[in-house]
């Protein structure tokens, strides 16, 4: 099963707090990493681990950032030969708090992910004649996700879209089938 994620590429900075600060307020954490992510990456490196051929399109900046998530990604088995690179922004960046029992805060800075685009989808519709299954979620804009999604179904790959981050999307995507139960 060959699947071709299309979406977000983002470093997550985390930091572990006891709880969430309210406004104003300044707390001590207790933990900080700095991880690669992006729902779109994160839905790649799911399904690498779980034996699939993944291959990730997404825009990261020209930036070290960018560099590392890309040889991240690439470490965790999947084609990243078809990440785009804009030198006109930086790599998209998450902001999360989590407390102890995971809730979190989450500020996306989209950099690269707001510029995916023509270019991206021109990459895209190569790869579909490749793949079985397209992942897509809403991190980059969402004209580019319904082009994405109907190019898949011209493709007739099966189509699988997560609506996160929660938002208003257009009802075509609905009207399309693409949103597929993830989780029993």
């Amino acid at each position: 099963m060959k699947i071709v994620v299309f979406g977000s590429i983002n470093m997550d900075y985390i930091a572990r707090v006891l709880h969430l600060p309210i406004p104003g307020e300044t707390i001590i954490g207790y933990d900080f990493q700095r991880l690669p992510g992006g729902k779109g990456a994160n839905q790649a490196v799911a399904c690498a681990r779980l034996g699939a051929e993944v291959m990730m399109i997404g825009c990261v900046g020209s930036d070290i950032f960018g560099d590392n998530i890309v040889n991240e990604l690439k470490n965790s088995g999947m084609d990243v030969s078809r990440i785009s690179r804009n030198n006109r922004v930086s790599t998209g960046v998450a902001l999360i708090i989590v407390n102890k029992t995971g809730e979190n805060n989450i500020i996306v800075i989209p950099g690269a992910n707001g510029e995916v685009g023509k270019n991206e989808l021109m990459i895209l519709e190569g790869a579909l004649e490749k793949g079985d299954i397209l992942l897509l979620q809403l991190e980059i804009p969402i004209g580019i996700v319904l082009q994405a999604a109907i190019l898949g179904k011209e493709k007739k790959v099966t189509v699988i879209l997560d609506p996160a981050p929660a938002q208003k999307f257009p009802g075509e995507l609905l009207k399309m089938n693409t949103i597929k139960k993830l989780m029993n």
